[in-house]
């Protein structure tokens, strides 16, 4: 297939997309592992491809199975990539590239997936790019090898979970009841006040906030902000260049364009309009960036 083209497979809960070099297997997690993993994507990235990340309210944790990659500072500079890394709640967009064919896999939790994991506090590793082995010791390390020869994605995934069974740690909060709270913030397309969240959940507003910061890495204001950006760009990636960027911040809650451009900006480097003109993106919050 040409570099120039773009192909799109949807089907039994997985997404496959090729574009510019780019290889992307987006997969669920296994059901018994569905309360703290969101999903699985798989990457092959052609040398010299740079991508851009920003926050989309999730963590994860990385494995560069093949190749070495890169995260470019703000001063131009750039540093290397451990072989497994950790990255917290995103502060910011970041961008990561390899001169050199790369193969990835990236284990994305739900909000508070990680520390329902391993019950280690969110806010420790926010906004950070962490080496796994900082965490989990040296075996973290052999099972990157191990994917590197699993032969397949099924068989990558099986890999995996079954590492998770002897990190996972019962935390001392319930996250059941932050997936109810995140849940109604997703439903609510993230325009919500925080005076329902804490009329949900029961508490006081220091409490959410504490919650919050403990289990997810970021405040509820943050939290609602991001899901409601997330929105947005789901209204206008479909409809691409002819999206109507007026209607799309208003169904969002956004009443000032001046607002949802400064927003909009600060968290992915980009213009809404700038984003659908590039028109290539991997999944919602990771694009390549030319």
């Amino acid at each position: 297939m040409p570099d120039a083209c773009r192909e799109y497979t949807i089907s039994a809960g997985y997404f496959y997309l090729t574009w510019h070099g780019i290889r992307n297997m987006q997969l669920p997690s296994s059901p018994a592992w569905s309360f703290c993993l969101k999903h699985y994507l798989f990457l092959k990235c052609g040398q010299g491809k740079t991508l851009r990340m920003f926050s989309d309210g999730n963590t994860g944790m990385v494995f560069v199975i093949k190749g070495q990659l890169k995260v470019k500072n703000a001063d131009g500079s750039a540093n290397d990539l451990p072989r497994v890394f950790i990255y917290g709640q995103l502060d910011n967009y970041r961008d990561i590239y390899s001169n050199v064919d790369t193969e990835i896999v990236i284990v994305v939790f739900h909000p508070y997936g990680f520390f329902r994991l391993y019950g280690m506090p969110a806010d420790e590793v926010k906004g950070q790019i962490v080496d796994a082995g900082l965490i989990y010791g040296d075996p973290i390390y052999l099972l990157n090898d191990r994917l590197s020869s699993s032969g397949s994605y099924t068989g990558s995934i099986s890999v995996i979970e079954e590492y998770f069974k002897d990190l996972s740690k019962k935390p001392k909060i319930d996250t059941d009841q932050l997936g109810v709270i995140t849940g109604s913030v997703v439903k609510a397309r993230g325009q919500v006040t925080i005076k329902q969240l804490t009329d949900l959940a029961g508490c006081s507003e220091r409490k959410l906030e504490r919650l919050f910061q403990t289990t997810i890495g970021m405040s509820p204001v943050k939290y609602l902000q991001i899901v409601r950006l997330h929105y947005f760009l789901s209204l206008i990636r479909p409809a691409g260049k002819t999206a109507s960027l007026t209607w799309a911040g208003l169904e969002s809650g956004y009443y000032d364009q001046a607002h949802l451009i400064h927003s909009f900006k600060q968290a992915t480097g980009l213009t809404p309009t700038q984003y659908l003109s590039a028109s290539n993106s991997l999944t919602v919050n990771l694009l390549t960036i030319e």
